[in-house]
This record gives structure tokens, C-alpha cells and sequence, in this order.
């Protein structure tokens, strides 16, 4: 009898108390894609500045710049948008093309769980992701 009241006690107490099965995720660190030249850097420090990832590098190669970052990956969509950055259409050749690679990139990864690009009255693309 003692012993299945203890039994009872210790599941009670896992399922009460948050622990390592309910903690978040744990970070990871990874390519989140391949940009144009110059553009992982813009994009990299607009998300960490949104708060999306704690640590950002480039890695520069021959078809654009690898953009590595380290994040807590999301299984659930936040309940606000968050806003990552804008592709300029002065500075991008493709401002929709890039937002929409980036959102997909972020989404695949799970650095968030779903995007949108939202233009604006110049063919600029801002980045929101949940």
C-alpha cells in the first residue's frame, strides 16, 4: 500500500511541476539559409535584434552568404506577430522572392512557425513571423 502511494505521489508531482519534460527546447544552432552577398548580415542582426535568436554568423561562400544562427526551435506559433526586417527595394534585386525565402527558411528550421510578407507602398517586404 505504501509504495503505490508513493508511486501516485511521484507521477502527481511530475505532472504538476514543470520539468524537463515541459522545459523549452533547448538551443540550437544552424544554417538558416543562403542569401545574396551582404544580405546575411542585414537579416542577422535584425533578428537578433527582434529577439528571434540569441547568436548570428556569416559564413561567406561563392553563391551568397550562409546565414548560421542559434535559436530555440518552436513547436507552437507565438501569439503576436514579430516583425524581422524589411527587403528594401533599393537594396534587393528581389524584395518579395527574398522575404518569402527567408519566412520559409525560418518555417523549415522551426526558428518560427509561420510568416508573412507584408508590402508596403514602395515594392519594400517586411518579414512577420509567429
Amino acid at each position: 500500500m505504501r509504495s503505490t502511494v508513493l508511486a501516485a505521489t511521484a507521477v502527481a508531482a511530475t505532472l504538476l511541476v514543470p520539468g524537463a519534460a515541459h522545459a523549452a527546447p533547448a538551443p540550437t544552432t544552424g544554417l538558416l539559409g543562403t542569401y545574396g552577398f551582404g544580405r546575411a548580415e542585414v537579416i542577422a542582426a535584425a533578428g537578433q535584434a527582434a529577439g528571434l535568436w540569441t547568436g548570428a554568423r556569416v559564413r561567406h561562400g561563392f553563391a551568397g552568404d550562409d546565414l548560421i544562427v542559434t535559436y530555440r526551435p518552436r513547436s507552437a506559433a507565438a501569439e503576436t506577430e514579430t516583425q524581422v526586417y524589411t527587403a528594401l527595394f533599393n537594396e534587393v534585386a528581389d524584395p518579395s522572392g527574398e522575404c518569402e525565402r527567408v519566412g520559409a527558411d525560418g518555417v523549415d528550421r522551426k526558428v518560427w512557425t509561420a510568416f508573412r510578407c507584408r508590402t508596403g507602398i514602395a515594392p519594400n517586404y517586411t518579414l512577420l513571423v509567429r
